[in-house]
This record gives C-alpha cells, structure tokens and sequence, in this order.
C-alpha cells in the first residue's frame, strides 16, 4: 500500500514539474521586448506597424499579475513607412514630440521643429533657436525671391506662404555659390563675388554638410563636391564660417553686435537655426565670436553666419516670430526688409511639391 501512495505522489510530482516547465518556456528575458509586426490588412501593405510589448518580472502564464502598478508607461505603437530615396536620418529620427516646452513646436512623421524663445533682460538680448529635425531630404528646401532668380526681394511671410514653408529664415543675397535643391543656378562661381569674408556651406544630398571657409584660402571644386554624399542639394555662399570641423574659426570680430541668422550643424538630419534681435529696445544683437560661442554650445560641429541686419527673420507657418530691426513701412507692425532667397523647412508630396499650410497637418502643433 505504502509502495502505491509512492508512486501516486511520484507521478503528481512529474505533472506539476512537467506543468511547471512549460508555464515558464520563453520567459528568460524580463526585459522590454520589440516586436515587428505586419500591418492589418485594411491598412497601408507597405506600412509597418513597431508594436512594444512588456513582460513584467516575476509573472509566468496562469498565475495571478502582479498587483503592483508598472511604473514603466507602454509607448503608442508607431507607424513606420519604407524607406524612401533621399532619406537622411532613418536611424536617428526622433520617435518622439521634441517640443514639449518649446514657445513653436511642429511635429510629424517627416519633420520635426522645435522653437525656443530666450530673453537675457541684463545683457539686453533676445534671440531664438530652432532645433530642426528632417527624415528626407525633400523637407529642406530653398525658395528664390518671387519665385524666379534675380527677380528682386520678396516680403518674408508672403515668400514663406507662397513656397508653403513650416518655418525658414533669411537665406544669402544669392551672391557667388548658388545651388537650390539640387540646380546649379549660377555659373563661373569661383570667379564670383566674395564679400562678407565669404564662406561657404553645402548641404548634401545625404544630410550632412561641409563648410568651407573662403577668408582662409580654403577653395572647392563643384565637380567634385557633387560627387560625394550623393551630390550637393544646397550650396550658399556668405559668411562668415563661424564652427568648422567642432572647433571656433579664427579671426572673428568681436565687436559690431547686429542681429544675426545663423546656420548650424550636428548630424546628417539635425540642425540649428537660430535668429538673434538687434537693434531694437530689448536686444543689441551679437558679435561673430558671441555668434560662434553661441552654436558650439548648443552642440554644432558646423556654423555659418547668414544674412542678418535687418534681413535677419525667423518664420513660422507663414508668420515673423522674432522681431527685425527697422522701420515698420506697411504698417502691420513688423519692421525688416524684403528678402532675396528663403532656407526653409516643409512636408513634401509624392512628388516632392510642398502642399499649402492649410492641408498640413502634424501631429502636434502650437505657436500659431
């Protein structure tokens, strides 16, 4: 009898280790875990949906969950397209808002704009600094004054609205290196003007970008330059070059406070614009040193001055956002200038045309 009960124990034994072994099969990684997964069939087939799932510590399949709330919130899943030709920075796009505390802030899936306002009252200094993010290159564009080269200057909103910009600033006088979106649009560019202590700056077809400081005997060749990083999408010519290669350009003036535009450069798809007031009541404007200190430490490895003054406009959805220096002659309270070109940012159709602001739409947007 005491042998049978053995082998009754026994077996129950096996049952419950047997049980046991497959209630915890594949639950070795506690950790967050990743899922591809394919989109349903009433979506986009060329979509894909990034499905995140989390296995807390501790719960295996039939027990009872733990009753401790999980501190960790589970992310929206995101949808994700295919990649695309002139795609930038698949790999470092941000899968975020960037803008939660930002005074102008657009977000979507192709483009992703932060706008900062900052007063210094004891320094009498105002400025803005733009943190601009890009999926594809078709989101960064260049617009040429009423629309046809050498056809004059351009009121800044309306030039933005016309050319449906999210945001822009104040470009170049189109003086020496002209190329935009990728058509060489002045020749025989070595040989061109070279004011404002020339620089210049080329935006690759690829994201990244190179600057090349003309006051310092640094030269280029456009065949060449074409040839790498898939070819040159912008090409200005200003100055002067205020970051190169991460470090402060030398022989920059540290006197002359005027307001600025400034163009600046992390990584492929990431950059910095920033618009500085000047000589107004609330902001005197900056030096070029002040300028370069300014971009090498908000992180840009690259920087170049653009045109300031009372050029110097920061837009956004069609509207001036800083305030330009000058007298206000139309009487809408906004004083500046026209201006000959627009570096600006938009959404992009399938065939590469930027629609009106009124058929955007991000997925967040404030600051109108």
């Amino acid at each position: 009898m005491i042998t049978k009960y053995k082998r009754i124990i026994t077996a129950a034994l096996c049952v419950l280790l047997l049980a046991g072994t497959f209630a915890c099969g594949g639950q070795n990684d506690e950790s967050t875990e990743i899922v591809s997964a394919a989109t349903p069939a009433s979506a986009d087939p060329d979509e894909e949906t990034v499905v995140v799932s989390s296995t807390a510590p501790g719960n295996t399949a039939g027990a009872l969950p733990d009753q401790t709330p999980d501190p960790t919130p589970v992310p929206t899943p995101i949808t994700t397209r295919p990649p695309m030709e002139g795609d930038v920075s698949k790999d470092r796009f941000p899968d975020h808002d960037i803008g939660g505390s930002a005074d102008y802030s657009y977000q979507s899936d192709e483009l992703r704009i932060a706008i900062t306002r900052h007063e210094d009252e004891d320094n009498r200094l105002v400025y803005y600094v733009a943190d601009v993010w890009i999926r594809n290159i078709n989101t960064f564009r260049m617009g040429i004054g009423n629309g046809k080269f050498n056809s004059g200057r351009e009121d800044p909103e309306h030039f933005a609205q016309r050319e449906h910009a999210i945001f822009g600033v104040s470009g170049t006088m189109n003086s020496g290196l002209v190329i935009h979106n990728g058509v060489q649009i002045k020749k025989n560019v070595e040989k061109s003007d070279i004011r404002f202590r020339s620089g210049v700056l080329i935006i690759y077809r690829d994201g990244t970008v190179k600057t090349i400081n003309r006051a310092k005997k640094q030269t280029y060749n456009y065949n060449n330059e074409n040839k790498t990083h898939g070819g040159v999408w912008h090409a200005l010519q200003f100055g002067p070059v205020l970051v190169q290669n991460g470090e402060i350009a030398s022989g920059l003036k540290k006197n002359e406070r005027h307001p600025r535009i400034i163009f600046g450069y992390c990584e492929p798809g990431h950059y910095i614009l920033v618009a500085v007031d000047g000589r107004t009541k609330t902001s005197i404007g900056v030096t070029e040193k002040e300028m370069a200190d300014l971009m090498l430490s908000l992180g840009c490895t690259e920087a170049m001055n653009l045109d300031g003054g009372n050029s110097a406009v920061m837009l956004f959805m069609g509207k001036t956002i800083n305030t330009p220096s000058g007298k206000d002659k139309d009487g809408d309270g906004i004083a500046g200038r026209n201006i000959v070109d627009l570096l600006m940012f938009a959404e992009y159709d399938a065939e590469g045309n930027a629609p009106d602001l009124s058929n955007v739409h991000a997925d967040r947007f404030n600051g109108e």
